[in-house]
């Protein structure tokens, strides 16, 4: 293992096996690496996978052009990745989008998000002021809401598109999905659902349209 890389300003740096990366400025590691932290502030791009046993964290903007896996994920900014798997908590804020899956023990995402495979996680709570799509949710506890706007000129914010949500407890408001399936589900305002699937309860806002409803 190499001795830890930081890189302020413009540079690129060779992929392989570093104690820590650290980016601050705009740099770019050409190929798959792997290290005990990775950290961009600024601008950062990988040209292949990221595999760290502590925490990946963006600040700024990032791309990562094949797989993160880690032991906890940070980013807030913007940032497109293949799919990130951690062992323990992700958090997403600001514009992340992801060609595969995000899984980690708690899932939070604020902010914009288009993950076209599954987020899984036993917790996940979304909390959106934009754009949010995702083919698959599947978790413990699942809560998803749009963000409080506040002031004279409230943001009109369109809902959540998720095909499948799948988990123990799941609470939507504004959520547009083909179907929801768990133990207690609560449908709330502004939500457009396909199918509804419950084991033990459920709650339907006047304010939502489920089309087809049925215990299990």
């Amino acid at each position: 293992m190499a001795d830890s890389v930081r890189i302020s300003g413009a540079c690129n740096v060779a992929g392989g096996e570093y104690k820590n990366i650290s980016i601050s400025g705009a740099g770019k590691v050409t190929s798959d690496v792997k290290c005990q932290n990775f950290e961009v502030s600024g601008s950062g791009h990988v040209a292949g996978s990221v595999e760290c046993t502590g925490e990946f964290k963006i600040s700024g903007s990032g791309r990562v052009d094949g797989d993160v896996k880690c032991g906890s994920c940070d980013l807030a900014g913007a940032a497109n990745v293949k799919s990130i798997e951690a062992d323990g908590k992700v958090s997403l804020a600001g514009a992340i989008t992801a060609d595969g899956n995000i899984s980690g023990e708690k899932v939070i995402i604020v902010g914009v998000a288009n993950i076209n495979g599954l987020i899984n996680g036993d917790e996940i709570r979304i909390t959106f002021d934009g754009d949010v799509k995702a083919n698959e949710i599947g978790g413990g506890i699942i809560k998803i809401a749009p963000k409080e706007v506040r002031g004279f000129f409230k943001k009109r914010i369109k809902p959540a598109e998720i095909g499948t949500i799948e988990g123990d407890e799941i609470s939507l408001e504004l959520v547009k999905a083909d179907v929801v399936r768990g133990a207690n589900v609560k449908i709330g305002d502004g939500c457009e659902i396909g199918r509804v699937e419950y084991s033990e309860s459920l709650e339907i806002s006047e304010n939502a349209h489920v089309d087809y409803q049925v215990k299990i």
